[in-house]
């Protein structure tokens, strides 16, 4: 699967034929050579959630591969979690790398092993049965999820499957195109002011998506939702809608035409959960809309190791209700300080290096270097609360203000068909100069991410760190 792999003086494995240069003073991740049925037999691009795959692909060119696992400082499993034989696969590959190598066993018993999960409910989705018989090695893993319930929901029946300090809440990885239109975009700023335009949000609140667990329409005239699956959404959809679906200045609706210019054009927009973890926070957060958080005992991506409260509204379930008098004591001061936060936020958010900038940043600061550098806090900082990172550790804290310098238009490509600088190309353009050369045209396909998208030689990928 790897064929970055090959083997080198004295019979030891190497990487890129000797010529690969790590991150001098980053981390060193050990990747498990899998069989490939566990890692290549099946379409690449049929995946919903690649989200392991892309991983994978930003560590060799992101400089923290090590092919010698004595070195290691974390050991990454690279599995797909999300598919009706996820479970045997799993339980199979756990047992393989306990018997194939010896740093499970005489190193950290899978203290220090990564494995990333994309389904909805976290560890829960994996059966039962299964949790228990592999409860030892589950708990010692450190898991990459998107959901980040640490408290029982009593209404959606959902238990606590995320352990901070322990896992990592991550955010869904969002492929749609269209986010480089975002007003968070300088460029969009700039030709709005020589138009004479302003970007200004007149509407209050926002939501558009299903509210419903049985996927009808909510009825038109009581507000209210069938008695199936009430469990979805941990009700929360259901009241939003319910209460405030004929308030002054909201608009909360089952569909929009127009989603991306109502994200746009309103001051906060409703980030709920989904069938478990939710991917709106993330949504909203990109188009420069303050999110209103409402999810009793669940952490949002890269929470606590980053707080959202600088830059959202966390709303308890039992005030919806209320939400217009909540929303009405937030000064004008405040949500103009929140908004100014969300374009640093955002960058957090998308893996930019996998996929390409959409707000002219260059990938130092995306979702893929958030997560190495909080796996860089639990290495230096073990033990240490998670939410006192930012207290201790000066270079964490510039980090998350992102204020490591940037961004340096010649690291990464942009989405759009516009050049966001002179010196940054399309990703388009990329594609075009050398898609004859490629497996496909898409970025499953791109060794190393769109930080390489203009080079077929890996050892020569851009990168945006000293």
């Amino acid at each position: 699967m790897d064929c970055s792999l090959s083997w080198g003086p004295g019979g030891k494995p190497q990487l890129l034929e000797g010529l690969y240069k790590p991150r001098e003073g980053g981390l060193k991740i050990y990747v498990y050579e899998l069989p490939p049925n566990l890692t290549s037999w099946f379409n690449i691009r049929r995946l919903d959630r690649p989200l392991h795959l892309l991983f994978w692909q930003r560590l060799m060119s992101a400089g923290l591969r090590t092919a010698d696992g004595h070195e290691a400082d974390y050991y990454f499993i690279p599995v797909n979690t999300r598919t009706e034989l996820a479970p045997g696969m799993v339980e199979w590959t756990l047992k393989y790398i306990k018997r194939a190598w010896p740093w499970w066993n005489t190193k950290d018993h899978g203290n220090r092993h990564l494995i990333i999960h994309t389904g909805d409910m976290g560890l829960h989705d994996l059966p039962a049965d299964m949790r228990v018989r592999l409860n030892g090695s589950f708990s010692n893993m450190t898991w990459l999820t998107h959901w980040g319930i640490h408290t029982f929901h009593p209404v959606a029946n959902w238990y606590p499957a995320h352990r901070p300090g322990k896992d990592v809440v991550i955010p869904v990885m969002v492929t749609q195109q269209g986010f480089h239109l975002s007003p968070l975009n300088p460029r969009v700023e700039a030709k709005a002011r020589r138009r004479n335009q302003t970007l200004a949000r007149r509407g209050t609140f926002f939501f558009a998506g299903r509210i419903c667990g049985d996927r009808k329409p909510p009825d038109p005239i009581t507000g209210t939702c069938s008695s199936k699956r009430p469990d979805y959404s941990g009700g929360v959809r259901q009241l939003v809608y319910l209460h405030h679906r004929n308030t002054t200045g909201f608009k909360v609706v089952s569909g929009t035409k127009t989603y991306f210019k109502d994200i746009s054009t309103h001051k906060f927009c409703l980030a709920p959960l989904g069938g478990g973890h939710g991917k709106r926070q993330v949504l909203v957060t990109l188009m420069g809309c303050v999110p209103v958080l409402i999810g009793d005992g669940v952490l949002q991506p890269f929470e606590p190791e980053i707080d959202w409260t600088r830059f959202s509204l966390s709303v308890p379930e039992r005030d919806i209700p209320l939400l217009p008098a909540v929303l009405a004591n937030v000064s004008r001061e405040r949500r103009l300080d929140m908004q100014s936060r969300l374009r640093c936020a955002a960058q957090h958010m998308f893996y930019s290096s996998s996929l390409g900038a959409i707000l002219g940043e260059d990938g130092r600061y995306d979702a893929f270097e958030t997560i190495i550098e909080i796996l860089r806090m639990m290495k230096t900082h073990p033990g240490l609360p998670p939410e006192q990172y930012v207290k201790v550790d000066e270079r964490f804290r510039k980090f998350v203000d992102c204020d490591l310098g940037g961004p340096d238009p010649r690291m990464l490509c942009n989405q759009g068909d516009e050049r966001q600088y002179p010196d940054m190309p399309t990703c388009g353009e990329c594609h075009r100069k050398v898609v004859h050369q490629r497996t496909g045209s898409t970025f499953y396909a791109w060794a190393g991410g769109m930080a390489c998208c203009s080079e077929l030689d890996m050892t020569q990928c851009a990168r945006a760190w000293p």
